[in-house]
């Protein structure tokens, strides 16, 4: 498994021509220096940061390769990881404005309103420049979609590092929709408003999917997909087939259990229990991976944008 770790920035050298380099061959790591050989045994010697020698320091991690930039350093470590076996699973149900992460003993929603109101105000900025010069419309543009990008990366992160320091608590295999080619249903075409295709086409699902794909991997710990064919829409407790309620959109109700759930909680246990029929418990079927656990899950509420910052 491979990470960078980022320098802070680099000295000014008449070596370094070009606005970056990328090497993984003959360079090496003496203490808290960098050295990188320039030709007839000459090198450049980079001292590294106090939080880069931290974790050098540990052995089990190797240097591979680094790359430069005018403003920065990075070095790609790393190592080996076994993956962890596990006996309990966690389901994960992305949607546009939450992510519900849990199974049948705790679900976390995981609020993601700001998400969309970033990509909304980033587009209505850009409406509004009128100034009739295609090439300072162009760097504004990239400018303010590389700012959109940033702030979504960081929050997506906040919430992936938390989904998987909680699996790794809990010792269970992550378990995600499959929903490629979901793409498709927003297609211009469709009968959809422009509005509501560019919103759902502009939701970052693959991003979360990524983030924490590299950290569980980082971890050892296990990720696996499963259809997402009826999740939303059959009751985790009873199994029987739910009704959408006419006034409360994201509401289900389960006439067996006479019982009114939220649509998000019944696909993140929905997900976990497919997982855990699938790759934990695979001689049973769902119905008996369920019984004793005849009960509604502990439902945490987290507020994402605050997630991992100090007070």
């Amino acid at each position: 498994m491979k990470r960078a770790i980022k320098e802070g920035k680099t000295p000014k050298s008449p070596y370094i021509q070009k606005p970056y380099l990328v090497s993984c061959y003959g360079f090496k790591i003496n203490g808290m220096l960098l050295s990188i050989p320039i030709g007839n045994r000459k090198y450049i010697n980079i001292i590294l940061n106090h939080h880069t020698q931290q974790i050098l320091s540990d052995k089990s991690f190797k240097v591979k390769s680094f790359v430069i930039t005018p403003d920065s350093i990075s070095l790609g470590i790393q190592k080996e990881v076994e993956e962890i076996k596990c006996d309990n699973t966690i389901g994960i149900d992305r949607n546009l404005r939450n992510v519900t992460v849990g199974n049948h003993e705790k679900v976390i929603m995981y609020d993601m309103e700001d998400l969309p109101k970033i990509t909304y105000r980033t587009k209505k900025i850009t409406s509004s420049f009128k100034r009739n010069d295609h090439r300072i419309r162009q760097k504004i543009y990239s400018k303010l979609g590389n700012r959109r990008a940033r702030r979504i990366k960081q929050f997506l992160n906040r919430i992936s590092k938390d989904i998987v320091s909680k699996a790794r608590e809990s010792n269970s295999i992550i378990i995600l929709k499959d929903i490629k080619g979901i793409r498709k249903l927003y297609r211009k075409g469709n009968g959809q408003g422009n509005k509501h295709r560019g919103m759902m086409n502009s939701w970052p699902f693959y991003e979360l999917q990524r983030q924490i794909q590299y950290k569980s991997a980082w971890e050892g710990i296990p990720i696996r997909f499963v259809s997402p064919v009826r999740t939303s829409i059959l009751c985790p407790i009873c199994g029987n087939r739910t009704r959408k309620d006419a006034e409360q959109h994201r509401q289900v109700w389960c006439s067996s259990c006479k019982r009114m759930m939220d649509r998000d909680v019944v696909a993140a246990m929905n997900i976990s229990y497919k997982g855990l029929q699938r790759f934990c418990n695979p001689s049973c079927d769902a119905s008996e991976a369920m019984k004793g656990n005849l009960r509604m899950p502990v439902i945490l509420r987290v507020d994402a944008s605050k997630l991992g910052l100090k007070a």
